[in-house]
């Protein structure tokens, strides 16, 4: 059995991240068993030397039947590694706290009742939640409707929860989390989260 399997049409996909700050590595393909004591992945955005040169990464397959995992790369050509893991990372804790800043105008609804809708500005975006500003005037453990624009098909209408707010500067901040997402909707989340850290990535090389 060769090594390395043939490249192929992405599949199995999982995000590769620097285990110390969670910083986008690249993205890629599982090749093999994703429980096997050696996992090989194709890398087919992001840049391999990155991975290569981080001491351990975070494995984040986007099926949410698989675990995250901590691993290192022991093997590697071209664009093909293969990575031997280490152990598995416990819970949804790092697809939850995974963060990214964001810049892009949405529109709240409120749910109370209150007709209309006011402009946003997003602030940052994880699977878990998302942070604006807005002049808009929201209350804690208040739900409102987020448009989440920057998803790769069509936008998200999701609700969250108000969870703090502050005045800034004559707006308000706002930080929420989302309510009954389903795993759809989290995995366009976390796609659009991490391909602006590989677009911001590209940018600054």
């Amino acid at each position: 059995m060769a090594f390395f399997s043939k490249k192929s049409k992405p599949k199995n996909v999982c995000v590769l991240l620097d285990s110390a700050n969670s910083r986008v590595l690249a993205r890629g393909s599982m090749e093999g068993p994703p429980d096997g004591m050696n996992i090989q992945i194709n890398i087919f955005e992001g840049s391999p030397q990155d991975v290569i040169q981080a001491e351990n990464v975070q494995i984040i397959p986007a099926d949410e039947e698989l675990h995250p995992k901590l691993g290192h790369v022991i093997q590697y050509k071209g664009s093909q590694l293969v990575l031997e893991p280490l152990r598995d990372l416990v819970g949804n804790q790092v697809r939850e706290n995974l963060r990214m800043p964001v810049d892009f105008e949405t529109y709240v609804y409120p749910t109370d009742g209150r007709e209309g809708r006011w402009t946003a500005r997003a602030n940052d975006l994880s699977c878990g939640g998302i942070s604006f500003y807005s002049d808009g005037k929201f209350y804690v453990e208040e739900q409102v409707q987020v448009v989440i624009p920057i998803t790769r098909t069509a936008p998200l209408l999701l609700t969250c929860q108000v969870l703090r707010q502050k005045d800034e500067n004559g707006s308000t901040f706002y930080a929420a989390k989302f309510l009954d997402i389903l795993n759809e909707q989290e995995s366009m989340i976390r796609e659009a989260v991490f391909n602006v850290q590989l677009l911001a990535r590209r940018r600054s090389a």
